[in-house]
């Protein structure tokens, strides 16, 4: 059986939930690497990334079809899903359906995973610069509260590996957007810190310090994840999942 490389968070209980990032495993597919999505990057097959969720399947032993994953736009659509929903548009997910594992694909955006012990809810979350700047965060938060009660204070939270703050380069027109974390390098360039925000969201939505764990990766400087800001077409996506025992 072949098994795929994943980065797994410390945050999360691990007797209770299954949790990781995939790195890029560069040793398949001739080099390329595994994807959850060819939109975008059109060297890869259809085939390969259904390859790549069956990777996915055997190394964590969750079905293959116990994984939802979603139609990401870049926006803040947060969907409640069950064993029978299927692919929707939305940019976050969050269930309290035991067995069933929730995904978000990523290649420089973060990925916001988030477990209540308590309530025994799960929620993950696409945060790319759009996402961050609608804050997207807040939304799935304010979702996991009005649907099953949840209290912030007791939600766990891992951010993934995604562009960092030394080399996620921008211009103005999103910079502007980020006050408090995006500093100017050249007359026209600055670097945007996307951890940064997201984790002063989370905070700002109830989070507790100590119940936040950042993934201090930056995918476009560490090569064993993929990158659009890195390799543009020729990147795949990476796949960050939670699932609850």
């Amino acid at each position: 059986m072949n098994k795929i490389d994943i980065l797994v968070p410390e945050i999360f209980p691990p007797r209770e939930i299954l949790a990781g990032v995939t790195l890029k495993n560069g040793n398949l597919f001739d080099g390329k690497g595994i994807t959850f999505s060819n939109i975008g990057a059109r060297i890869f097959k259809d085939t390969e990334v259904e390859e790549s969720k069956r990777l996915l399947s055997d190394t964590t032993g969750i079905e293959q079809s116990k994984f939802i994953f979603q139609k990401q736009v870049h926006g803040i659509e947060i969907q409640q899903v069950h064993f029978d929903t299927g692919l929707n548009v939305s940019d976050g997910l969050v269930t309290d359906t035991p067995g069933l594992a929730i995904a978000v694909k990523i290649a420089d955006c973060a990925a916001v995973l988030a477990y209540d012990p308590i309530h025994r809810v799960i929620g993950a979350f696409h945060s790319g610069w759009k996402g961050t700047m609608q804050n997207i965060v807040k939304s799935g938060i304010d979702k996991m509260v009005g649907l099953f009660s949840c209290n912030p204070s007791d939600i766990l939270v891992y951010v993934s590996p995604c562009a960092s703050g030394e080399n996620y380069e921008v211009m103005w027109d999103v910079a502007q957007h980020f006050p408090l974390s995006a500093r100017q390098v050249s007359e026209d360039k600055y670097l945007f810190d996307n951890k940064k925000q997201i984790y002063q969201q989370l905070i700002d939505s109830g989070i507790k310090h100590e119940h936040i764990e950042v993934s201090g990766i930056c995918t476009i400087a560490d090569r064993n994840y993929h990158s659009y800001r890195r390799d543009k077409d020729v990147s795949g996506r990476m796949a960050a999942f939670i699932y609850m025992q």
